[in-house]
């Protein structure tokens, strides 16, 4: 008879317990790497295509932590005065809590609660060229923040006339748009943020809407702009004109003030913007006494 090895067929549970142990803290290790380099751009679009009006602000926190950036701004809002003559309707101001997060190098998010901490307004700026999410406008139009154009989105005086500033450091432009129940109220808000990317300012149309002087070059704008910023409003009775065009966006002046990156990603920025400027100095024709 030929010899037949023995063959321990016992269960090790602890082996079998240590190899789960080790898989799962590799499969976490690799999560936590991908979302932080590789994949944080895919779990920025899929934590904002999560939001929506009229949501806490603590669900906004668990998707995107702590915001960088608090401050309050008043809005006006439409109320009903039954004891004025007419339509009954009058304006009065509610104050809202505005919060922006910085998502990484890629973007801007902003969220515009009300005094009991709900979204009613919210917004996405692209920083970036690598960071072109698609979002849909209503229910018929996709556009792609940072390279789609203002004129890719049909607009109409109906909607409300498009809205813009120009000042000596900053500038916005915004349209709105509205589709009423297939678009479940709600109003989308198109524009040009100074604090995104790519921002063309609409230094052809004047210093605002109210004082514009060439309303023609409307359409040459839009025809040229890229669309770098979306706020999206729900039905309620806020006055969004008294809020836009800057609110499409962040305010500057406080994002502005992040210290200046460092390392080889702003020395290689550093260097090109030198030779850019290098460039540019030799293309210049020389004057006769040089």
């Amino acid at each position: 008879m030929h010899w037949i090895p023995t063959v321990d067929t016992k269960i090790n549970v602890w082996m079998i317990a240590a190899a789960l142990g080790a898989y799962v803290a590799l499969y976490n290790t690799l999560r936590g790497w991908w979302r932080s380099t590789i994949g944080k751009r895919a779990l920025f679009v899929r934590n904002y295509r999560k939001l929506a009006p009229h949501v806490r602000h603590e669900y906004v926190k668990e998707l995107f932590g702590e915001s960088a950036w608090q401050y309050k701004r008043s809005v006006e809002q439409f109320v009903d005065a039954p004891e004025l003559e007419g339509a009954g309707i009058s304006i009065a101001e509610q104050e809202m809590t505005v919060r922006t997060w910085p998502l990484g190098r890629m973007a801007y998010l902003t969220t515009w609660c009300t005094e009991d901490d709900e979204v009613a307004l919210y917004s996405l700026t692209t920083r970036s060229r690598i960071f072109r999410p698609a979002i849909r406008i209503g229910t018929e139009h996709v556009i792609r923040l940072g390279r789609s154009r203002l004129s890719s989105l049909p607009h109409s005086e109906v909607d409300g006339p498009p809205l813009w500033a120009v000042g000596a450091q900053q500038y916005s432009y915004s349209e709105s748009h509205y589709f009423g129940r297939p678009g479940g109220y709600r109003t989308w808000v198109v524009g040009v943020s100074d604090a995104g990317h790519p921002s063309t300012a609409p230094v052809g149309l004047g210093a605002n809407s109210v004082e514009s002087e060439e309303p023609s070059q409307i359409e040459c704008y839009r025809a040229l702009a890229r669309i770098n910023s979306v706020l999206i409003a729900g039905g309620s009775a806020l006055r969004l004109e008294s809020i836009l065009p800057s609110a499409v966006g962040p305010e500057i002046g406080r994002v502005i003030l992040v210290e200046p990156e460092y390392g080889l990603r702003a020395r290689l920025t550093r260097l090109r913007w030198n030779a850019r400027f290098a460039e540019a100095r030799l293309r210049e024709p020389k004057s006769s006494a040089e």
